[in-house]
């Protein structure tokens, strides 16, 4: 990565960590309509397992090689 890019992704950090806040959020609220006797802190678990394989899936397929 380039400095120009280093420079450029940590002035996005904040809005990065912002974003995915609040895709946590969204489908916290989302389990918790969805889920009788929604556990939070297993919905939690359970979203940030999800974003985690999603963000991992995502990585795998945009190498180049």
């Amino acid at each position: 990565m380039s400095d120009i890019q280093n420079i450029e992704i940590e002035r996005y950090h904040d809005q990065i960590t912002e974003d995915v806040r609040q895709l946590v959020e969204r489908y916290r609220e989302i389990m918790a309509w969805d889920v009788p006797d929604n556990d939070t802190v297993e919905a939690d678990r359970l979203i940030f397992q999800a974003i985690h394989a999603a963000v991992v899936e995502i990585e795998t397929s945009s190498i180049k090689v």
